[in-house]
């Protein structure tokens, strides 16, 4: 018995000094975005976390209907392939929205054109914070198109796991 004390004792006293001597990162440090800590558009490049491409453009927006007229304005201003429209959105998370709770917000050219669904929004910030960069802005590409009379965008991201 004294064996097997003596031994559980070494392993707590190992693991707290493995906890203390690795690397951190901070996961307890929440940044929300605000329409006046917005990135510029340019801070794609340099300041960003881009999520890796993988040409599927699959994952749909929520509510884009509502933001017709900005999806059309970056269509618009924006040179179009034969599939659609391809930019760079960014997405920011803990912006406010009546519609939903702890909403993704996605944002092309400085203007707002929809959010995740509160379930697609919730899995994107437990990836967020697996990776290691919880409450930050981010972008991927994403491909607008035209369906029947209205504006679609789906972004280029991995499917969540439920």
């Amino acid at each position: 018995m004294r064996e097997l004390f003596t031994t559980l004792f070494v392993f707590a006293a190992a693991f707290m000094l493995w906890r203390t001597m690795r690397p951190q990162q901070r996961h307890d440090v929440y940044q929300v975005a605000t329409p006046s800590r917005l990135p510029a558009i340019d801070a794609t490049d340099a300041d960003l976390y881009k999520w890796p491409s993988l040409g599927l453009f699959h994952f749909p927006v929520a509510d884009s209907s509502r933001y017709q007229q900005a999806l059309k304005q970056v269509a618009d201003g924006t040179p179009i392939g034969l599939n659609g429209t391809r930019v760079v959105v960014q997405l920011h998370t803990g912006v406010k929205s009546p519609d939903s709770w702890k909403p993704v917000e996605v944002r092309a050219h400085g203007k707002r054109v929809g959010f995740l669904s509160q379930g697609d929004a919730s899995r994107f910030q437990r990836r967020l914070a697996y990776e290691g960069r919880a409450g930050q802005t981010t972008c991927c590409d994403a491909l607008i198109t035209m369906v029947d009379d209205s504006y679609d965008i789906r972004l280029d991201l991995k499917e969540f796991r439920h």
